[in-house]
């Protein structure tokens, strides 16, 4: 099952998500946390996290792409809940960071790209109870450069494509939600 919560940056996403996660009835909560630390305000924003989930029962993984290879690391990974911290910068990394995908965003429109981390996300949704993945959707912007606008085509290419796969999508943009059969 998949949860998908959409919002801009600093809108209140985490905490709808860990709530969810905590919520959700499962034994086992895990924090997936995608974000590359490559500078001191990463460093503040991964401690402003981990602060707000201390004491709560999470357990953290950190993996910034091919994150379905985190089922290798969960104990039980079908009596677990997984809050997966962010799409967006999961996108990045993989756009940037993975070997095998880096230049994967340039050869078409996007398609393969897309498809290839949607492959990894029903893969990890797959193997376990609860996937809670949080995402933002940035509006473009004619002044961003192009690989800019690329990302954010991207992004938001992966937010559609991840939407008939949810159960549940929550636009804390609109403060829509949205329950599928799924």
């Amino acid at each position: 099952m998949i949860s998908l919560i959409i919002g801009e940056p600093d809108s209140g996403k985490s905490a709808l998500a860990e709530e969810l996660a905590l919520n959700g009835g499962s034994p086992r909560v895990c924090y997936l946390a995608t974000m590359l630390v490559m500078d001191e305000a990463g460093e503040r924003r991964r401690e402003k996290h981990r602060k707000m989930r201390e004491g709560k029962g999470f357990f953290t993984l950190e993996i910034p792409y091919r994150v379905d290879r985190a089922v290798s690391q969960i104990e039980d990974p079908g009596a677990c809940t997984v809050l997966l911290e962010c799409l967006s910068n999961l996108v990045g990394n993989e756009m940037h960071e993975d070997p095998e995908r880096k230049d994967l965003w340039k050869r078409d429109d996007g398609s393969a790209f897309t498809e290839a981390i949607l492959s990894d996300l029903l893969a990890l949704a797959d193997s376990v109870a609860h996937l809670i993945i949080v995402t933002n959707e940035y509006r473009t912007d004619a002044s961003y450069d192009g690989e800019t606008q690329s990302y954010i085509r991207l992004l938001s290419m992966l937010n559609r494509a991840l939407i008939p796969h949810a159960r549940e999508v929550r636009d804390l943009r609109t403060g829509t939600e949205v329950r599928t059969g799924c």
